[in-house]
């Protein structure tokens, strides 16, 4: 089990991936996880903040 990240190297991880998105390995999640340490469901919600693609709600 890998322990969570300090806020400060998520925001670092985060801020890295939002600069680097189109030139990051893909897949991101493997890559997240290895390069920054983070585990499964922490390198998912770095994913989606540094997202270039913003997120839509759902309209009904």
């Amino acid at each position: 089990m890998t322990a969570p990240l300090s806020p400060t190297d998520h925001a670092a991880a985060v801020a890295w991936l939002k600069a680097n998105w189109s030139a990051a390995e893909r897949p991101l999640v493997p890559m997240i996880r290895e390069r920054f340490g983070a585990g499964p469901i922490e390198a998912v919600a770095i994913l989606r903040e540094a997202s270039p693609h913003g997120r839509r709600e759902a309209t009904t």
